[in-house]
C-alpha cells in the first residue's frame, strides 16, 4: 500500500482576508511559519520516502523543512498549484461580486464556474490527479509520499478518492474547509480515503489554530 499525505500550506499573506490568491505567490505569515514548525515536528516521525510540492512558495516552504530534516529532495510540480483565478486574482469576495454579479451568484450557488481568464475546479482536479498518477507509477507499495499543495487541489484529490464526479464547487462538497497545514490521507491502490483535515499538531493553546 502506498500512503499519500496531502498537506495544505501554512497561512499565507492574504489568507486571513480571504483573498482569491490562487496562483499569486505570497509568502507565509509569521503564524504560517509557526504552523509549519508544528507540522514538521509531527511529520518527521513518519516514514516519508518522497516529497512533492506545488512550486508556489507557500506550499514549498510548508514541506521543505520536513524534507530537509529527513534528507529528501523536494520535487516541484506546477500541476499542484492552486486554481488560476484569472481576473479574480487577489480580489476579495465583495470586489468579485461588484464586478461580476451574475457569475458570483452562480459561484455562490455551488456552480463550478470558470473564472474570467482562469480555471474552474474541475480543471484543478484533473491536473492534480494526473500528477499523483504519474508520481505513483514509479513508486513501490511501501512508499509514503508527502504532497504539499493548496486547498483546491487537495479537495480535488479527496473528491477523486471517494469517486465524486467533477461537478460543482469543491466548497459545497462533503469536506468543507481545509485548514492551513492540515493533513489528509489516502492510500493506493484504490484509492481509499483515510483521514481528512487532520490538525492534531496545531494546539489552540499555542495560538496556531485559527
Amino acid at each position: 500500500m502506498t500512503r499519500v499525505l496531502i498537506v495544505r500550506h501554512g497561512e499565507a499573506e492574504g489568507n486571513r482576508e480571504h483573498r482569491f490568491i490562487g496562483q499569486s505567490d505570497p509568502p507565509l505569515t509569521d503564524l504560517g511559519r509557526r504552523q509549519v514548525e508544528a507540522l514538521t515536528r509531527r511529520l518527521i516521525e513518519l516514514p516519508i520516502t518522497r516529497v512533492v510540492s506545488s512550486d508556489l512558495q507557500r506550499a514549498a516552504d510548508t514541506v521543505t523543512p520536513t524534507a530537509e530534516a529527513m534528507g529528501l529532495e523536494v520535487l516541484h510540480d506546477k500541476r499542484l498549484r492552486e486554481i488560476a483565478n484569472g481576473e479574480w486574482a487577489d480580489l476579495v469576495a465583495a470586489e468579485v461580486e461588484e464586478r461580476w454579479p451574475d457569475l458570483w451568484s452562480r459561484y455562490r450557488g455551488g456552480e463550478d464556474v470558470h473564472r474570467p481568464g482562469g480555471e474552474c475546479w474541475g480543471d484543478v482536479q484533473v491536473r492534480a490527479v494526473e500528477t499523483l498518477d504519474q508520481l505513483l507509477s514509479g513508486l513501490s507499495r511501501d512508499d509514503t509520499v508527502l504532497v504539499g499543495t493548496h486547498a483546491g487541489p487537495a479537495l480535488g484529490l479527496l473528491r477523486w478518492a471517494i469517486g465524486l464526479p467533477r461537478e460543482g464547487s469543491v466548497w459545497t462538497g462533503p469536506f468543507g474547509r481545509l485548514h492551513n497545514t492540515s493533513i489528509s490521507t489516502i492510500s493506493l491502490p484504490g484509492p481509499r480515503l483515510h483521514t481528512v483535515n487532520d490538525t492534531g499538531h496545531l494546539g489552540t493553546a499555542e495560538g496556531l489554530f485559527v
